[in-house]
């Protein structure tokens, strides 16, 4: 069997192929005078929100911060009113941001998408994002032939972002990383009536990285923010900034060195 017919990748939506709104969404709610938030930088965010449920990654915000102190929220119930308002406003925020196509693509990841999708590579969207789909759907032919070096030829006028997957596990609600990466692989196998052997798993949070290889998978540790250490120690197979330094070939012999077919 061949190296495509045998492999899928699974590539994280939010922060890996698409540049998305959400830390400037979170970042916008939480510093509003209501919440009281003095400052949130990018490595916060990296670390207790970034890949994580929504509201699990507002609660990290919101105690962290001291906002439900601040806010006199004691009890449970109250901690889980001032929960929900917060998430709410910033999911109305993420969702007009979204409309207003207020986002790109990282044109690297969507390259190397196409190409592995060119040449039989089954691929997967994953992200606990539920708005990762609006926005894949929002990415149209033109956007993507004008940000990457693919022909036009390999994806119909009609296509977009969202079509070229085989597999969608978007916006769905899993206990973390390691479920929702697993379940991703079933559907892929599923997809291929099981002739899957292996999967190469695209993420740009440490916690995916151990949730990856837990799956035994190659893991691909994508530095947008945060520190390249960081990714390694958590068991990436191979860390880059930029996957325009990449090509399918590489990542191919690469895997192979590990993986013998």
């Amino acid at each position: 069997m061949s190296f495509e017919d045998s492999l899928g990748f699974i590539w994280d939506i939010d922060g890996v192929v698409v540049d998305s709104p959400h830390e400037e969404a979170w970042r916008i709610t939480a510093l509003k005078p209501k919440w009281g938030v003095q400052e949130l930088s990018s490595d916060f965010y990296f670390m207790h929100v970034a890949s994580r449920p929504r509201y699990e990654g507002a609660d990290n915000i919101l105690r962290m911060k001291g906002v439900y102190e601040r806010l006199g929220a004691k009890t449970e119930e109250e901690v889980k009113q001032v929960l929900e308002r917060f998430c709410t406003q910033k999911n109305e925020l993420i969702r007009k941001l979204i409309q207003e196509s207020k986002f790109d693509i990282f044109a690297d990841a969507v390259n190397l998408l196409l190409v592995s999708k060119s040449k039989g590579v089954r691929q997967a969207a994953v992200s606990a994002s539920k708005n990762a789909r609006d926005m894949l759907k929002k990415i149209g032919a033109q956007t993507i032939s004008k940000s990457t070096k693919i022909e036009r030829e390999l994806f119909k006028k009609e296509d977009t972002l969202y079509s070229i997957f085989d597999v969608d596990a978007c916006g769905l609600d899993f206990k973390g990383k390691e479920e929702m990466i697993g379940f991703t692989a079933r559907k892929l196998l599923k997809k291929t009536q099981g002739k899957l052997k292996n999967y190469i798993l695209f993420e740009d949070a440490p916690m995916a990285m151990i949730a990856g290889k837990k799956l035994g998978m190659f893991c691909i540790g994508i530095q947008r923010i945060g520190s390249k250490e960081s990714l390694l120690d958590a068991g990436a197979d191979l860390v880059v900034s930029d996957l325009w330094d990449l090509t399918y070939r590489e990542l191919k012999d690469r895997f192979l060195e590990k993986y013998p077919i």
